[in-house]
């Protein structure tokens, strides 16, 4: 049985480091501002363009940025809360505790959840400041879109964490670049129809691709964005199980051999 008490004790764990470590805040924020700032422009600019399939798009490539934020942060997110632990040798000492993993991981969850919201407030914040965009119109299309792409945080995140507990904190590196090689696939920043043969081949898999086309269609051309949405509950919650039972997989059979090894 799930202690919630359990989860939120090391869910607390983490939230109370914000106020010891400076790096946090920045690095919640930081890229969030740096993204809409980069992207918020471009999208300025194109915007200015009278083509039609560039109708109504500084909406759409800040929402969608500010989307795939959930994805990029996210799962970046979900690595840090047990980078955490792998930097200060405390991974042994955690799971020495009477603490299910199933706990660690509601835990990491809520870590994350809490993050990405976070984060998603400053991001709409800093869009609404900087841009001619309507608060409403961001924050409803965020809300409606941004669930599903959660869950693909999660596949991302956990089976980022698998690379972590196969190779040690010497593969952080490669745990935080993980969701950036799905990026040019999952239509967040533009169309997929402009991908290669075999870009597309990538973006029928990924969960996040319908979730960005449901969104895409009803912004640019007033499409109903229900089956899409659909499709990307779907696998994205079918996605996420593998994600964490791959990790729990994993995590097992590195306790075995000793979780000390993570640490070096």
């Amino acid at each position: 049985m799930i202690s919630f008490s359990s989860v939120w004790a090391i869910t607390l764990r983490h939230l109370r480091l914000w106020k010891h470590d400076p790096n946090i805040p920045l690095f919640f924020l930081y890229w969030p501002l740096l993204d809409v700032l980069m992207f918020g422009y471009l999208g300025m600019w194109v915007s200015r363009s009278h083509a039609s399939e560039f109708n109504n798009y500084s909406l759409i490539a800040i929402v969608c940025l500010l989307c795939f934020q959930v994805c990029s942060r996210g799962c970046n997110y979900l690595c840090t809360f047990l980078n955490e632990e792998l930097w200060s040798s405390n991974v042994v000492n955690l799971f020495s505790l009477p603490l299910q993993l199933a706990e660690w991981i509601c835990a990491s969850i809520i870590f994350t959840a809490i993050g990405c919201t976070i984060t998603a407030i400053a991001g709409i914040g800093f869009a609404v400041t900087l841009y001619d965009v309507s608060f409403s119109d961001l924050a409803y299309n965020f809300i409606v879109f941004a669930p599903p792409l959660f869950l693909s945080c999660i596949w991302l995140g956990f089976t980022a964490l698998s690379f972590l507990i196969l190779f040690g904190k010497r593969s952080i590196e490669l745990a935080f670049v993980f969701t950036w090689f799905f990026l040019p696939f999952c239509g967040a920043y533009f169309p997929i129809d402009v991908l290669p043969g075999w870009g597309k081949t990538i973006s029928s898999f990924l969960p996040m691709t319908p979730v960005f086309q449901g969104l895409r269609g009803l912004l640019q051309n007033g499409q109903d964005a229900t089956p899409f949405l659909i499709k990307g509950y779907f696998l994205g919650l079918l996605y996420a199980a593998v994600g964490i039972a791959l990790f729990v997989y994993n995590f097992n059979k590195a306790k075995k051999s000793g979780l000390a090894r993570l640490t070096e």
